[in-house]
């Protein structure tokens, strides 16, 4: 696991709350604990669940990093702000704060074992080792993702049910709101709810069966 930074230690001293929301907000080490081998995560969004399996053997590092995030609600208020043919993106916390944090903490590249086929997940990336917190849902077989942008993309689980969710979900601006990340991270939701008001919404996740 890539050494965690504190960067904003000055920072996160100052949030307060459960223990949920300090592992959040002052992550550390001795917060981290190794996933299990394969579990699923239920994502209730504002169109319906569905549910996503994982596989640790797929890809450690970032099936222990979705583990963590999953597990103290990270996802929750999240926008699906990326749909096109072949996939759907999410991630944004809608905290710009959070994410800061978040996007100040990636993870180490890992080799790609699974392929990026219909209903697979993997991390999205923007270089060597830039994984952070979002993700997409292939819903089409894109398996050039396997071996493309100098290193592809490592699946790390797949949808089990509730494809048919995802499918529903609004598609009206397309790429549009990706050329806009920076202003998601200055200004979270603040700014999709004014740009793009209709976005369907993570509004929890849930640990599933082991």
């Amino acid at each position: 696991m890539t050494t965690w930074k504190f960067v904003l230690v000055s920072v996160l001293l100052l949030q307060t709350g459960c223990d949920s929301s300090r592992a959040l907000w002052a992550p550390s080490q001795a917060h981290l604990q190794q996933a299990p081998d394969s579990f699923s995560v239920i994502f209730e969004t504002s169109v319906g669940d569905f549910q996503m399996m994982l596989y640790r053997n797929w890809s450690p590092i970032a099936v222990d990093r979705v583990h963590y995030l999953s597990r103290h609600s990270f996802f929750s208020g999240s926008r699906f702000f990326r749909i096109n043919p072949s996939v759907v993106q999410f991630g944004y916390s809608g905290q710009p704060a959070l994410d800061s944090i978040w996007r100040m903490l990636p993870i180490e590249d890992e080799p790609v074992i699974s392929s990026n086929v219909r209903s697979t997940v993997s991390f999205a990336r923007g270089g060597p080792n830039s994984r952070d917190f979002q993700l997409f849902i292939n819903i089409a077989d894109n398996q050039h993702y396997d071996t493309c942008c100098d290193g592809g993309f490592p699946p790390i689980g797949k949808i089990v049910s509730g494809m048919e969710v995802i499918q529903l979900l609004n598609d009206e601006h397309g790429e549009d709101p990706v050329y806009y990340q920076d202003s998601i991270m200055l200004l979270g939701n603040e700014f999709l709810d004014r740009q793009y008001p209709r976005l369907d919404t993570i509004q929890n996740t849930r640990i599933g069966r082991f």
